[in-house]
């Protein structure tokens, strides 16, 4: 496992669901849902969506999380934060207003609405890659530094795949249980 690059675990990004970060959060929800239609029963179901920029380049992910934060739409706009923060409140004040008085609508008008949503205003940037011929003990130990449950992988600094907590688990798993035990 120590020798065996990343690219022989990762799963090509033409396998994985992608949008645009123009795109509306039910448009994304419609790929994944399609993403998912092309697995094989040997790889796990996709927990993000890759988000494209309008030169396909990866820019962020669309997480099960940052989906389901955007049910709670902000009380306040962007815009009205800065005029709150102009007329002398703080950030740290403004950020409590809005974490004490979440919307707690029915939950089909959340969905409504965060349906409509930009994936762009959703999504989780990413900056964390590993280049596809690093070793896969390599990306383990990025993967825990960082805390991440996946990590895009690169070609020559493009992004061509992504190594997903998931698979490096299963395949983790697969050696203790088919390696002696050292002592």
């Amino acid at each position: 496992m120590d020798t065996r690059p990343v690219k022989e675990l990762m799963l090509p990004l033409a396998h994985y669901a992608t949008t645009s970060s123009n795109s509306t959060l039910r448009d994304a929800l419609l790929a994944l849902s399609k993403a998912q239609l092309g697995l094989t029963n040997d790889r796990h179901h996709h927990r993000a969506v890759l988000v494209l920029d309008d030169q396909d380049n990866v820019i962020g992910k669309l997480t099960h999380w940052s989906i389901l934060k955007s049910l709670q739409p902000s009380v306040f706009s962007e815009s009205d934060r800065v005029n709150l923060a102009r007329a002398g409140l703080s950030l740290d004040f403004i950020a409590d207003l809005v974490e004490r008085h979440p919307y707690q609508g029915p939950m089909e008008r959340m969905c409504a609405l965060a349906s409509r949503i930009h994936v762009r205003d959703a999504m989780v940037p990413v900056q964390e890659s590993i280049d596809e011929q690093a070793r896969l003990s390599e990306a383990i130990v990025e993967m825990v530094r960082l805390h991440i449950q996946s990590i895009l992988v690169t070609r020559h600094g493009k992004v061509v795949g992504i190594l997903r907590m998931s698979d490096v688990f299963e395949e983790v798993a697969d050696v203790i249980r088919h390696r002696p035990a050292v002592e």
